[in-house]
């Protein structure tokens, strides 16, 4: 199994939650010989009115552990009403975590966030350090998702995804030399990329893959392109590759935001750096309408909702593009030659001739040329709507689970993420 001390498998090849809701990946690291997935978890309900840090471990990326709580609401004011997303920065042989604290009303209704931090020092065990520094003038409550790295001239940079008063969403960005005490530097991007700030940019990633520096965020907001299929649907994950400039404390935007992924289903990725130097991410399967998620089928029949994309090797080729595939310790693929009764498994799709393949009565992945078009009739609405792409599609990957499709061209320009029930 996947995960090797569940009783149970909902997936074979996903990371899910046993009970209750999953979304986004956080604090994904290799620490002290073991690589750690921490993710957002409401193990009481299928909803987004609490969260904690739930835990994967593994040796080898192949199996994984469900291990204990990392983190839990435990401070008024602070983090009481959920520990949200954040990432992971290693120091002096430390674990340190950065988090996102919410605070909620008597109504129920978020009302106050909190940059906030924790520490260990075996990656199971953790100790809350408290929060950073107050809340920046200018922004509403909305301002979360802290990813720190340190930069070549030794200083300590954290950036959290932030939404100014006038509902205009942007990085922002502090810098340390002591890894304590933070100043804010102000806007990361300044009048950059203004089409694509929507109303928020949540979960920003800084990263440096092949030599190249990528900022990664989540837009919301943005209005949708069905001619362009683009920002089709409700959030929507991008990226754009550039430099950082340190004494500046400003990202350097020199290509156009492109979506990580085309199809219904992925948001809010993070990375983390193998032993071996591979970039690999994550993302949550799972952004879609409150509607749509409230009959999620998983729910009614299993009481447990939503689960993470195949961890993926980064590159960037020639032409400044994100290459994506998923990782060799996780597949193994066999030639799909008969289309009919396509089962979960792994598969090359090695021709360049059309072909239709149907999944159950709602769902049908189709190659019509050089596009791939996945066509699901919704099962909250009844609607029919399609994602789709154009590509190299001579050799695709097909990676089938339970509820889960995800296809990668060869070149891996091109990657779609789509839930099926």
């Amino acid at each position: 199994m996947l995960v090797t001390n569940d009783q149970v498998a909902f997936e074979k090849y996903h990371l899910y939650p046993t009970t209750g809701l999953l979304n986004d990946p956080n604090g994904l690291v290799f620490f002290k010989g073991q690589y750690h997935v921490f993710y957002q978890w409401n193990p009481y309900d299928c909803n987004h009115k609490y969260k904690e840090w739930g835990h994967f471990v593994s040796d080898d990326l192949k199996t994984w552990q469900r291990v204990e709580t990392a983190l839990k609401p435990s401070l008024d004011n602070l983090d009481s009403a959920g520990i949200y997303s954040g990432a992971a920065f290693v120091s002096n042989e430390r674990l340190y975590v950065f988090y996102t604290g919410n605070v909620r009303d008597k109504d129920g209704h978020s009302v106050k966030s909190s940059q906030m931090w924790a520490v260990s020092d075996d990656g199971i065990h953790f100790e809350k350090l408290g929060e950073l520094f107050p809340h920046p003038e200018g922004f509403t409550k909305d301002v979360r998702d802290p990813m720190v790295w340190q930069g070549k001239n030794g200083h300590y940079f954290l950036i959290l995804g932030a939404q100014h008063t006038d509902k205009i969403g942007d990085i922002i960005v502090y810098e340390s030399v002591d890894f304590k005490t933070w100043d804010y530097r102000g806007s990361l991007l300044g009048e950059q990329l203004p089409d694509v700030r929507g109303y928020m940019l949540e979960c920003p990633g800084f990263i440096e893959v092949d030599g190249k520096q990528i900022l990664m965020f989540s837009p919301q907001g943005l209005s949708a392109d069905p001619l362009k299929h683009q920002y089709e649907n409700i959030h929507n994950t991008g990226y754009v590759i550039g430099h950082f400039d340190e004494s500046a404390a400003r990202f350097i935007v020199e290509t156009k935001f492109k979506e990580v992924d085309q199809g219904f289903e992925f948001y809010a990725p993070q990375t983390m750096i193998a032993p071996d130097g591979r970039r690999i991410m994550w993302g949550w399967a799972g952004m879609m309408t409150p509607e749509r998620e409230k009959a999620v089928p998983t729910i009614k029949e299993k009481q447990w909702v939503h689960v993470l994309s195949l961890p993926r090797e980064l590159h960037v080729n020639s032409s400044n593009e994100l290459i994506q595939k998923p990782i060799t310790e996780v597949i193994e693929t066999t030639n799909l030659e008969v289309f009919d009764g396509v089962d979960v498994g792994q598969y090359r799709i090695p021709t360049s001739d059309d072909w239709l393949i149907k999944f159950g009565e709602h769902a049908i992945l189709k190659r019509r040329g050089n596009v791939l078009v996945f066509e699901r009739r919704q099962w909250d609405s009844g609607q029919v709507e399609t994602r789709q792409f154009s590509g190299n599609l001579d050799n695709l990957l097909l990676v089938v689970d339970n509820d889960v499709i995800e296809a990668y061209t060869d070149d891996g320009l091109h990657v779609m993420t789509n839930r099926w029930f």
